[in-house]
């Protein structure tokens, strides 16, 4: 991780958008209008290099807690690494977001030093979020870079 890195948010994997907004709002969270990620609808959206298929549909919200931006996702449809996360280590911190100057620069170098793209999203020209692995090394961590 860079001085060039900023904190974006935590992505927080759920089984339940609904009930789970409602215990963050409990103890204060605030919420954007949820929203759906639909793979059919990218660009381009590969999971482990590959297109979905089926399509990966999650919904999601952005939040705030306190100072610290949240993210909830909820697998609807396909296997993606949401789903993933669920199955193997339940609800809780999925992943860590952070917006990058260079986000192609930010993955060449991650790429050479070993870690893997698993989740790579372009919905439109060029890609606008990867997900890197960096479980092996980093205790289950998978980051997330965003263009910034």
């Amino acid at each position: 991780m860079k001085d060039t890195w900023t904190l974006h948010h935590l992505g927080i994997p759920v089984r339940d958008l609904d009930a789970s907004m409602a215990n963050y709002a409990a103890v204060g969270a605030t919420f954007q209008t949820p929203f759906m990620i639909d793979s059919s609808r990218a660009a381009e959206y590969l999971v482990y290099g590959r297109t979905p298929d089926p399509v990966v549909k999650t919904r999601g919200v952005m939040g705030k807690l306190g100072p610290l931006g949240i993210e909830l996702l909820q697998p609807v449809e396909g296997h993606t690494v949401h789903r993933e996360l669920l199955e193997r280590i339940g609800e809780g911190v999925g992943h860590i977001a952070y917006t990058v100057p260079d986000l192609e620069a930010e993955i060449t170098d991650l790429e050479r030093q070993g870690f893997a793209v698993i989740l790579s999203i372009r919905p439109h020209e060029r890609r606008t979020a990867a997900y890197i692995d960096t479980r092996g090394k980093l205790s289950n961590l998978i980051i997330e870079l965003m263009q910034g």
